[in-house]
C-alpha cells in the first residue's frame, strides 16, 4: 500500500466514525438514531478490518470506491443501510439449465459497487432466511 493510499484509507475511516457520531435518524427517534449510529460504527469497523491485509493496489482502490459510495448514499438517502439491488422476477433460469452458470456470473458482475463487500453469507437477505 502506498503512502497516499494509506492516507486515503485512514481519512475515509475517520469520515465514517465522524458520521456515526453526528448521525440522526430520519424519524428523529433517539432509539433509532442510536441503532443506526451503532450500525455505522460496526459496519465500518467490520469492513475496514476485513480488508486490512489487502496488498493489491487495484483491490484497495476498489474498496475505497465502495466505501465512498456507501458513505455518499447514506448521507444522500438518510439511511445507513445498503440499498438492495432490485431484480425482476424470473431473471435467472432454473438451476439445471445450461445458461444458469453464465447468467449467475453476469448477475454477480452487475452487482452495484456498494454491495461488493457482501457475500451470500453476509447479505441482509441471507440473515432473514436463517431466522
Amino acid at each position: 500500500m502506498s503512502a497516499s493510499q494509506r492516507f486515503q484509507v485512514l481519512s475515509l475511516y475517520r469520515q465514517v466514525l465522524r458520521l456515526s457520531k453526528t448521525w440522526t435518524a430520519a424519524s428523529r427517534i433517539p432509539e433509532e438514531t442510536n441503532q443506526e449510529r451503532a450500525y455505522i460504527q460496526d459496519e465500518g469497523r467490520k469492513l475496514f478490518r476485513k480488508h486490512k491485509h489487502e496488498k493489491s493496489e487495484a483491490k484497495i482502490n476498489e474498496c475505497l470506491r465502495e466505501a465512498e459510495t456507501r458513505l455518499g448514499l447514506a448521507q444522500h438517502y438518510g439511511t445507513p443501510y445498503p440499498r438492495l439491488m432490485n431484480m425482476p422476477p424470473n431473471v435467472l433460469p432454473f438451476k439445471g439449465s445450461p445458461k444458469y452458470k453464465r447468467d449467475k456470473r453476469v448477475m454477480q458482475q452487475a452487482t452495484p459497487i456498494y454491495l461488493q463487500s457482501y457475500s451470500k453469507d453476509t447479505s441482509p437477505a441471507s440473515h432473514e432466511d436463517k431466522s
